[in-house]
């Protein structure tokens, strides 16, 4: 009885650690796929340096702590808390997991939204935001929603 239940216990173990090393390698891939986030001084030098095509993001929070929520008081669907710059050489098909994606969708009329994508199934990309606890199940990232891949990010400081 005692080694029937070690080699439970031991089957138990080993499968706790397989979980956590896919899950630390699922985190890495997510955080590693992030692009440069330059933090200025102010919106209006994000805006300058981001140039005239950047997309602005809103402090919704999904993206937190890597993109800011707006500040109290704050509507987070109107307050642009940073701008994304488009990496305009890549496409849909250029899409990888952890990279940050920028789609529209019909729901949130008037803007875009950015996330990661986390999955691509026969619907297209899973996306999840890093604020987010679950992954986006309602939308698909697809060829005809596809915005662009950001090659970088300009917060500022409040």
């Amino acid at each position: 009885m005692n080694l029937q239940r070690s080699l439970l216990l031991g089957l138990l173990a080993l499968g706790l650690v397989v979980i956590l090393a896919l899950a630390l390698r699922s985190e890495r891939v997510l955080v590693n796929g992030l692009p440069p986030r330059i933090i200025v001084n102010s919106q209006v030098e994000a805006r300058e340096m981001a140039g005239a095509l950047a997309v602005g993001v809103l402090g919704t929070g999904s993206m937190a702590p890597y993109i800011p929520n707006a500040s109290n008081g704050a509507d987070p669907l109107k307050t642009v808390v940073a701008y994304a710059v488009l990496n305009t050489d890549l496409v849909y098909s250029d899409i990888t997991p952890g990279a940050l994606v920028i789609y529209s969708i019909n729901y949130v009329k008037g803007s875009n939204t950015m996330h990661q994508a986390a999955l691509l199934d026969a619907s297209g990309w899973i996306m999840t935001g890093l604020g987010n606890k679950e992954y986006e199940n309602r939308v698909r990232v697809t060829s005809d929603n596809f915005v662009g891949i950001v090659s970088k990010v300009y917060v500022w400081k409040p």
